[in-house]
């Protein structure tokens, strides 16, 4: 039996992304499209950003800005029509939009369009999951081009996080987060969760945090030895 504790509920409508950080637990909000800093201890609002983005699914920081997918396009922006990677400054306001590696113009069989999961590691690498192709992308964020990708284990994954070498994943529709070896997708490992929907995720200290998008819930569960 998994070890599932609530942490406290999200202040905002739908939770639906996650990122660690030294400061405070930084969350995409797909609903009112904000993104959130909460406190660790208290889930009490630090910090809460407008972001040009429609129904958001992923957040990742770093080289000093805010990373969001956006999985709709937005009208606003003036984009194509396809889903976007959002880079935005530090005061939500956006630098530049990106198109979504194995994206696809139009939602079908419930398939959501744009990218989920974000996962930035340095300079030249961040990971990105794309449900409709099932693939984890490894991108260049200097020029958001494709270096490689690896398969998802399920047809629904979301949050994402690497550590020690290797990468954990979730998936919604199977209800388990799965240890992927980072060279070919290999399952290594698996955490079932049953309940409450795992969404976004992230890793702090020696617990898995993930959201809830539909009860608000902000989760740990361990990590297995």
């Amino acid at each position: 039996m998994s070890d599932i504790r609530e942490m406290f509920i999200h202040p905002g409508p739908q939770p639906n992304g996650l990122q660690a950080s030294q400061e405070g637990l930084w969350v995409i909000d797909q609903t009112d499209n904000h993104v959130y800093k909460l406190d660790w201890e208290s889930g009490s609002v630090l910090e809460k950003l407008p972001a040009e983005v429609e129904h958001s699914s992923g957040i990742t920081v770093g080289g000093g800005h805010i990373w969001v997918s956006s999985t709709f396009h937005v009208e606003s922006a003036g984009d194509d029509g396809f889903p976007k990677l959002v880079k935005c400054n530090p005061d939500g306001t956006t630098a530049s939009r990106y198109d979504t590696p194995g994206s696809k113009l139009n939602i079908g069989a419930g398939r959501i369009a744009g990218a989920h999961g974000m996962e930035w590691i340095d300079e030249e690498n961040m990971w990105v999951a794309v449900p409709p192709s099932e693939t984890v992308y490894l991108m260049d964020p200097r020029t958001m081009t494709v270096k490689r990708s690896i398969p998802c284990p399920g047809d629904r994954p979301h949050g994402l996080f690497v550590r020690g070498g290797y990468m954990w994943l979730a998936d919604t529709s199977l209800c388990r987060i799965h240890k992927l070896d980072l060279d070919d997708g290999t399952v290594l490992d698996e955490i079932d969760v049953p309940s409450p929907e795992v969404h976004g995720m992230t890793v702090h200290g020696d617990r898995i945090w993930f959201s809830c998008a539909v009860t608000r819930r902000i989760c740990t569960v361990g990590i297995p030895d």
